[in-house]
């Protein structure tokens, strides 16, 4: 699966250098991103910021295919004695879709390969998360964990001007896990509605 995004990304990047005559937009974006399902992100983090920045290449008339990269920041909540979070990275391919009867209203669907990051200040005594190994010590010793896995996803932006837009998303998460965790949906799974403004340059 991996071998065919990254595929799939190369054949994009070829059609748009063919498409080269075409308008090039150049889209950034501020949302909030809001852990929902049942998966340890819902009760482990709470979500505080997100960035996104997409890249539309060339343009037909029913799709207009994208090259995007966004970053979500989640703060660790679980264990009041732990400070720290987690980062959401996650390059895809977007392929929006052109109405004709409603050009504001634009559509889009997503496929890429996310990566999660986590990095907790540990200060409590005996704490561990996951059995780390070796185990997590007190005394400001920092915990980090990075799983990464395919994700999809769907959304809408809809066009207040020629330049400014809102728009809401939902992505869908499934981290490649090893070992007692690999199978376990709970442990495997990242769910996110974001809601958030953006400006088309």
């Amino acid at each position: 699966m991996k071998k065919l995004i990254i595929f799939t990304l190369l054949l994009t990047f070829q059609f748009g250098i063919a498409q080269d005559n075409t308008e090039r937009k150049f889209e950034i974006g501020l949302h909030y991103p809001l852990s929902t399902g049942d998966n340890f992100m819902v009760f482990a983090y709470d979500g505080l910021v997100g960035l996104d920045f997409k890249y539309q290449f060339t343009d037909t008339k029913l799709i207009s295919p994208k090259v995007g990269f966004s970053v979500d920041y989640f703060n660790y909540n679980f264990v009041d004695d732990v400070n720290g979070g987690a980062f959401v990275l996650k390059p895809e391919i977007i392929g929006e879709f052109n109405i004709e009867s409603l050009p504001k209203l634009k559509p889009y669907l997503s496929l890429g390969y996310s990566i999660f990051t986590t990095s907790l200040n540990v200060a409590s005594t005996g704490f561990n998360l996951g059995n780390p190994d070796p185990t997590t010590q007190p005394n400001g010793d920092r915990y980090t964990d990075t799983q990464s896995g395919i994700s999809y996803g769907f959304g809408a932006a809809y066009d207040l001007t020629e330049k400014f837009f809102v728009e809401v998303s939902a992505d869908f998460i499934k981290l490649s896990l090893d070992g007692e965790t690999s199978g376990n949906r709970y442990n495997e799974n990242i769910h996110t509605v974001n809601m958030g403004v953006g400006l088309r340059f």
